[in-house]
């Protein structure tokens, strides 16, 4: 219910927009995260949604392989968001459609 949760909410709605065929699994339960993690696919693994306490982590599987003229993704292919942060919306969306891309022609 904090800001964490809505910029979750804000993450979905992106990924929905880009793609609105977009699945997606919660993932990777254990005893320090029994909620698990979101997880969404199209034709294969597109990006993963971690929260912590004071950010929020969402990692592209093919970081290195896609295209980010906006500067988005970091050196670990993840975007960091810390609750005064904006996002590109524009940008953000365009990565998913790359990483969709990317996955639809290797199959």
């Amino acid at each position: 219910p904090d800001w964490r949760g809505k910029r979750l909410a804000q993450i979905r709605r992106l990924i929905k927009e880009a793609d609105s065929t977009v699945v997606e699994e919660v993932k990777y339960k254990k005893p320090t995260n029994p909620d698990g993690v979101p997880v969404w696919y199209h034709d294969g693994m597109i990006c993963i949604g971690e929260t912590y306490k004071a950010h929020l982590r969402i990692t592209f599987s093919k970081g290195p392989s896609l295209q980010d003229p906006k500067g988005l993704l970091n050196a670990f292919r993840a975007i960091l968001l810390h609750e005064e942060d904006t996002l590109d919306e524009a940008a953000f969306k365009d990565l998913v459609k790359n990483a969709v891309k990317l996955n639809t022609e290797k199959k």
